[in-house]
């Protein structure tokens, strides 16, 4: 019993070393590893069982609750844990303080401001290479989409029988966010490496490489939603205040996004083969997301409700198809954890690659 307890602070404390020790570049010595170990397991504990406490539960045998709770728990545990440690890389570890992240966090300001036409330019310049030689030129912006939901919707509303109420624009929904990010993902890990040729010859904020594919990814989802506004007009859907909500949640869609296609980024310039394991990773997360089916309802209780919540790209899915299609709020709880989370994700990757991106040339 105690053992199956301690879990759920193990679990957590050893994700907060480890991104430890991942900001510090592996330099975090066995001694100060066990000491970092220690001090996440007594704070993330704390403050595990003091919210728990808060929730009328009264001593530490969370293993009376049900599994959904436990598991609920050890991955808010997880999420704490990855903000936290942020806060004792400041205060501990001498490489980390306040100047250098303001440095970086000025550094980061001008570069967005200083090469953003440059991104547009460079998306303009993509999105119209795409379709130079085709014949239906901007069409096809239009027809791929539709024709990807055509077969979705004919595979899983007949075949399988889906009953999700209006299912041509919850599908074509799911499919357009999802697209976004695994296109957004596909990219990121050679985006480096595709522009040897920029990176050797002229400085070039690295991040604004994936920046400007994110926008070309962007647009084309602008694309899909324009569709399903059509669609929504096509099929009556009711239309509330709530649409309003996909304004923060595809904004902490698109942020996490950055934030993780900013890691990848970084791991593809040394390891050729982090492609391949992301696709794999990608079709495999595909099913797990609800871009064609109802994550909650479909997936069995409790762990249908928990990867719908615990799964960033399920969540903002579903959060979406909540707020457009059936005039529903998003949790605004998790909400603001995933912004929260999106942020540190993003402030992550950007500080790896301005720590790293000196190094990049000799590599590629």
């Amino acid at each position: 019993m105690l053992i199956l307890n301690s879990v759920i602070i193990l679990v957590p404390a050893l994700f907060a070393l480890f991104i430890h020790n991942y900001i510090c570049h592996g330099k975090v010595t066995p001694v100060r590893k066990l000491f970092f170990f220690v001090l996440y397991g007594i704070v993330i504990g704390v403050l595990l069982y003091g919210s728990v406490w808060l929730q009328g539960i009264r001593g530490i045998d969370i293993l009376q609750k049900t599994l959904s709770y436990k598991i609920t728990v050890t991955i808010f545990g997880c999420v704490l844990s990855f903000c936290l440690v942020f806060v004792v890389c400041l205060v501990v570890e001498p490489d980390i303080t306040m100047q250098k992240l303001k440095r970086y966090l000025l550094r980061f300001g001008t570069d967005v401001q200083k090469y953003f036409e440059y991104a547009i330019r460079s998306a303009r310049a993509d999105l119209r290479s795409e379709v130079a030689n085709a014949y239906l030129d901007w069409l096809w912006w239009l027809i791929e989409p539709f024709c990807m939901m055509l077969i979705y919707a004919l595979i899983f509303g007949v075949v399988f029988k889906a009953s999700e109420p209006y299912f041509p624009v919850f599908i074509f929904s799911g499919l357009a966010m999802w697209s976004f990010f695994s296109r957004g993902m596909n990219v990121s890990v050679n985006i480096v490496r595709n522009n040897k040729g920029i990176i050797c010859n002229i400085y070039l904020p690295k991040f604004i490489l994936y920046f400007a594919r994110m926008l070309v990814n962007g647009f084309k989802m602008l694309v899909s939603f324009g569709i399903v506004v059509v669609m929504m007009v096509v099929f009556r859907v009711p239309i509330s205040w709530n649409v309003l909500y996909i304004v923060p949640i595809m904004a902490v869609f698109f942020l996490f996004t950055f934030g993780l296609g900013s890691i990848l980024m970084h791991f593809g310039v040394y390891v050729n083969d982090l492609s391949y394991i992301v696709g794999i990773l990608l079709s495999m997360l595909m099913y797990f997301t609800g871009t064609f089916y109802a994550v909650g309802k479909r997936i069995p209780a409790p762990f249908g409700a928990l990867l719908e919540q615990f799964n960033p790209i399920a969540y903002c899915i579903a959060s979406m198809r909540n707020a457009v299609l059936y005039c529903e709020p998003p949790q605004m709880e998790l909400l603001l954890m995933w912004a929260l989370v999106s942020l540190v994700l993003s402030a992550l990757g950007v500080y790896t690659i301005y720590r790293n991106e000196n190094a990049y040339v000799k590599v590629i």
